[in-house]
This record gives C-alpha cells, sequence and structure tokens, in this order.
C-alpha cells in the first residue's frame, strides 16, 4: 500500500471518528469500512462507537489453532464450491449475535422486500453482526476482525510475505450502513428494481454480507490491480486453497460454488478456523479427539 493511500486512510479516519460519535447515537452498527468492490477501492476506514485495541496476541482457542503438528497443508480435505460455503455457513464462530430485523435498503418497504426476495434467490444469506465489538481487533488503519481472524489474518500474511508475496488487507468488517452505502453507489434514485438486482452480481445488499461477521476479508497483491491473476493468488489458491486453509481461511465465493450470492471474488476470503476444515468430513462420534473436543 502507497505511503499516499495510507496517509489518505488516516485522514478519513480521524475525520470519520467524530462523524461516528454522532451518528453511534443513532446507529450503534453504523461502522464502515474500506472495501474493494470489483476493481474499485474505497479508502474510507472502518470506525465505531468503540475503540478496538490494535493487540492481537489471545489465548489459544480450539478456532484459531495451528495445524497439528505433522499435518502438511495439502493433505487438508479437498472441499467443493458448495462445501466451502457451508463450512462457513455452519461453523460455530464465537461473538456473533442472532439474527435481527433486515436493515432497510432503499427506505421503500416493497422495493426492499423484492430485492430480499432476489437476493435469496441468488443464494445470498442474512448474516450477523458482531455480538460485543469491545472484543474486535484493529489491524491497520481503521479495519477491524474478530480476535481469532485477526490472529489468523498476520498469520497469512507473514506466510505469503515468506514466500515472496505482499498482501493488502482491503476490507475487513462492515457494519449495515457502509454496506448500503456500497451497495447503492453506482445506482441513482429513484432506484429500479433492474439495476439493484444487477447490482447484486457484484455486491450484498445490507444485511447479506460476510463482511458484517467480522470474519471476512478483501485482500489484494501489492502492484496487481486484478487479485484473481495475481502471483498470490496463484500460491493461496493451489491445492484446493491449502495455503489458506493452513491459517483457517477459505474462499468466500469460490468459482464453482453455484448459486451463493455474487459472481466469484477471488479476493474475498472467510476464517473458519483449521479445526473445522479438517473436521468437516468427519462424523461428530467420529474417534479423532480434534472433532470430538
Amino acid at each position: 500500500m502507497s505511503a499516499l493511500v495510507s496517509t489518505d486512510r488516516r485522514l478519513a479516519w480521524a475525520a470519520a471518528t467524530l462523524a461516528f460519535a454522532v451518528g453511534a447515537l443513532v446507529s450503534p452498527n453504523a461502522a464502515g469500512a474500506s472495501s474493494i468492490d470489483g476493481q474499485w477501492h474505497i479508502t474510507d476506514p472502518v470506525v465505531g462507537p468503540w475503540d478496538p485495541p490494535r493487540t492481537t496476541h489471545e489465548p489459544e482457542s480450539r478456532w484459531q489453532k495451528l495445524p497439528p503438528a505433522g499435518v502438511d497443508s495439502l493433505s487438508f480435505p479437498h472441499f467443493t464450491g458448495p462445501e466451502f460455503n457451508e463450512l462457513f455457513t455452519t461453523a460455530e464462530l464465537p461473538n456473533l449475535s442472532s439474527l435481527s430485523a433486515a436493515p432497510t435498503i432503499t427506505y421503500s418497504d416493497e422495493m426492499d422486500e423484492h430485492i430480499r426476495a432476489e437476493a435469496i434467490e441468488r443464494g445470498y444469506q442474512r448474516r450477523p453482526l458482531p455480538a460485543d465489538y469491545a472484543l474486535m481487533r484493529l489491524i491497520d488503519d481503521g479495519l477491524t476482525l474478530q480476535r481469532p481472524a485477526a490472529a489468523a489474518w498476520l498469520a497469512l500474511q507473514q506466510d505469503a510475505a515468506e514466500h515472496g508475496f505482499e498482501l493488502e488487507l482491503n476490507s475487513a468488517y462492515r457494519g449495515h450502513r457502509y454496506q448500503r452505502q456500497l451497495f447503492l453507489r453506482p445506482i441513482k434514485a429513484p432506484y429500479e428494481f433492474d439495476d439493484v438486482a444487477d447490482r447484486m452480481k457484484m455486491s450484498a445488499p445490507p444485511g447479506y454480507s460476510k463482511h458484517h461477521t467480522g470474519y471476512a476479508i478483501d485482500i489484494g497483491q501489492s502492484g496487481y490491480h486484478d487479485f484473481g491473476s495475481s502471483p498470490a493468488y496463484e500460491w493461496i489458491s493451489a491445492g484446493n486453497f491449502a495455503n489458506a486453509k493452513k491459517h483457517g481461511w477459505i474462499p468466500s465465493y469460490p468459482p464453482d460454488g453455484g448459486r451463493q450470492g455474487p459472481e466469484p471474488e477471488p479476493w474475498e476470503f472467510t476464517y473458519v478456523g483449521v479445526e473445522a476444515i479438517l473436521c468437516f468430513h468427519q462424523p461428530p462420534t467420529g474417534d479423532d479427539p480434534l472433532c470430538t473436543a
């Protein structure tokens, strides 16, 4: 990331902090995040009515352990696209709230009902928000993640660096209000359903983004505009995404995922934890102590 972009983010973060201090009184889940949308970058940072600490060191939990000794990354189970999607949806990740009423999209109840129906038809699912924002961890210039995901991202970034790839974090947690701004950004009011439906090929409506959970990231490689064509993507996706799995990450929208919401997004990954990956195909009553703990 260039020094200019980093400086712009810090200036935006300082200004946005004051705005959100007031906005939090109206919408406590109004935090946004730096995002990549197709090939367009947004530099607004994530801020909110909490002060996430920078430290990412946490007591080891079953959701952030590294692979057991002797387990090579290439020995992880092979997943189909639908299995990758099921893995994230069924993972019992900590610090997530129950689903509340769906947030507004266009401020038209009739239009919003049509959008939500189309979203479900495309394969989008409602996603929860963090239960306790004080447990989030600040990564860089306003980008926050859940604690296990924060540690796993830093481990993945370091692993990539040791193999010669400079990974950048372009987006992390995103709240409902920011997702709405992102979703409607290229569409002019009054909103036409066809325009909104076409937009869902590239972006989730508010309430349906995996970024709401704090367990999704958008990443890129320094110097490459298209992450899907970058050497870093070739490295991270090799062997059914073995180098991502090694740190508990899986592709968020894999190329063979079927009806999953947007078109495949090579830059987005979701955290589920190493154990969830290793144990996905294991029966609940199996003999493996890792998967029955």
